[in-house]
């Protein structure tokens, strides 16, 4: 059963990828991937992502890159924090 307002069946996965902001690719940070569909992700890192900007996430573990773009940022404690990402364009990922 899909959760309200899904498209996409979400299942629990964990593996970790970095996302750098469209606008200053030198804008990093490593995230876990917490669950994860075809059409996009939910992850937590440590930094603020601003909800509605574009990202670029990548991981050399699950061979994934994609565009994003920020639905949410919410803190989970001081220094923690859960992003949902919507992908935007087609997710290139293949389990190894």
């Amino acid at each position: 059963m899909l959760a309200e307002g899904r498209k996409q069946p979400r299942t629990p996965d964990q593996f970790v990828v970095q996302i750098s902001a469209v606008h200053d690719p030198l804008l990093t940070d490593t995230a876990s991937v917490e669950n994860l569909s075809s059409r996009g992700a939910r992850v937590a890192t440590e930094r603020f992502w601003e909800p509605g900007s574009p990202v670029d996430v990548s991981s050399t573990v699950r061979e994934l890159s994609v565009r994003a773009r920020v639905v949410y940022c919410h803190a989970r404690s001081p220094k923690g924090f859960a992003v949902g990402l919507d992908f935007l364009t087609p997710a290139s990922d293949r389990k190894e």
